[in-house]
């Protein structure tokens, strides 16, 4: 009998563990902060456990690991390296669907030395994406192509008809990981310049993608995608672009709470204060309603959509949020996870596009577009949690079998890797269609 290590019971835990345990040769432990949670998804399934785990003391880590033939980590990505460090004690395979960290990356000798697997950003994104990016431009060089560019978008979303509030947001994962990631800095390369942009500097000007029966979508830099040209076997491209997808309205709603100071990451509500108060301090003096003055702060007219936006969340509220001071971050996730928050039944969905220009062995010019739109009921089977913790629980069993025989700190670029998890997550309903080309 097996064992399978699943470290986390979050948001997008439940597809993994139905997934591993529908094996009767393995035993599957959720190790968690969240007990009670983790007992409520095993309830009734055979060999499985949960137990209590602290991810930032290494002895239980090793307690936890120990008896493991593969880890899996559903853990916020800054949680991953006590973890790796475990396993490479331990001397087992671990995968996350977290980015890897320049730490993780940096194991990487050490986890060839020692013959072990750490195979990270095997999610949707990053993880379905890089697979079927990969996939896809080998199929063009095997057809003796070159490829010129190519972009790739993706968004989490509250599917049309669950599309009902002004932020055109929900939430099916973990809201502080959305708003940690509206700061990070970005690089991408546009038709052979590097292009590098600060937070808020590139919520300026997003993209637009239009999405048959979405509608329009707007899109901003994915993090600093350059390392990933190497990884898709792109050198030479011209254009290497990795973009998030929002309901328009996102980029400069958020653009607008930088200028308020609501992102700044020492800022501190003041004890026994609200939202409305913090903003009177930032705003500085004046009369006149609070709404007025923020549009004047920000240059908009009185009936601009991010004023109705940051009325609606509430932040222009007096209202007590805060008895003894508290940092505006940690006050901002709780609301925004509390407002845009999905209702019994609503659906959420997931949309993954590539687009690639290339020459074709002709050497004409050539474009193909492909994607991915899943939709789910949103909670513990949503698209996201779908398209998240699927490609991980494959990778798991690959492992368990002994279908991989790669070692280091991976991503799943490589065919020994991609090509089986996408032909298991068509197999499950995830598959991209050819939707252009010409």
């Amino acid at each position: 009998m097996k064992r399978a290590l699943v470290m986390g019971a979050g948001l997008v835990v439940k597809p993994l563990i139905d997934h591993l345990t529908a094996r009767d040769d393995l035993e599957v432990r959720v190790a968690t902060m969240n007990v009670e949670r983790a007992e409520r998804l095993l309830a009734g399934r055979p060999r499985t456990s949960a137990g209590l785990v602290n991810a930032t003391d290494q002895e239980s880590l090793l307690h936890e690991v120990s008896g493991a033939d593969v880890v899996v980590s559903l853990l916020p990505a800054n949680q991953h390296i006590l973890l790796a460090d475990a396993c490479l004690q331990l001397e087992t395979p671990l995968v996350t669907t977290s980015y890897v960290s320049e730490s993780l990356r940096a194991l990487d000798p050490l986890a060839r030395q020692r013959g072990v697997l750490i195979l990270g950003e095997c999610g949707l994104d990053p993880g379905i994406d890089h697979m079927t990016a990969a996939a896809e431009v080998r199929r063009i060089h095997g057809e003796g192509g070159r490829v010129t560019s190519f972009a790739s978008y993706c968004g989490g979303l509250p599917a049309p008809e669950a599309n009902t509030n002004p932020w055109g947001y929900k939430f099916a994962w973990s809201p502080r990981g959305v708003v940690v990631a509206t700061r990070n800095q970005v690089r991408y390369l546009d038709e052979g310049r590097i292009v590098t942009q600060r937070f808020p500097e590139y919520f300026a000007s997003p993209r637009t993608i239009e999405v048959p029966e979405v509608g329009a979508l707007e899109s901003y830099p994915n993090r600093d995608c350059l390392k990933y040209i190497e990884e898709y076997e792109l050198e030479g491209v011209g254009t290497f672009f990795r973009g998030t997808l929002r309901y328009p309205g996102w980029c400069e709603t958020w653009h607008a709470l930088h200028t308020l100071g609501l992102l700044e990451p020492g800022a501190v509500v003041a004890p026994r204060s609200g939202f409305g108060g913090f903003l009177d301090a930032r705003l500085g003096p004046g009369g006149g309603p609070r709404r007025g003055r923020i549009a004047a702060r920000l240059g908009l007219g009185a009936s601009h959509p991010i004023l109705e936006r940051i009325e609606w969340l509430g932040l222009l509220s007096d209202e007590q949020v805060t008895e003894a001071g508290a940092p505006m971050l940690d006050l901002l996730v709780a609301l925004l996870e509390r407002k845009l928050a999905y209702a019994p039944g609503e659906r959420d969905m997931v949309v993954l596009e590539h687009h690639l220009g290339y020459e074709d062995d002709d050497g004409q010019a050539r474009r193909r577009v492909l994607r991915l739109v899943e939709t789910a009921t949103a909670g513990d089977d949503s698209a996201m949690a779908r398209t998240v913790s699927l490609p991980a629980a494959i990778a798991c069993e690959m492992i368990l079998d002994g279908k991989v025989d790669l070692t280091g700190v991976r991503i799943p670029t490589h065919p020994e890797l991609a090509r089986p998890i996408l032909r298991r997550l068509e197999k499950a309903g995830l598959a991209f269609r050819l939707l252009e080309e010409r």
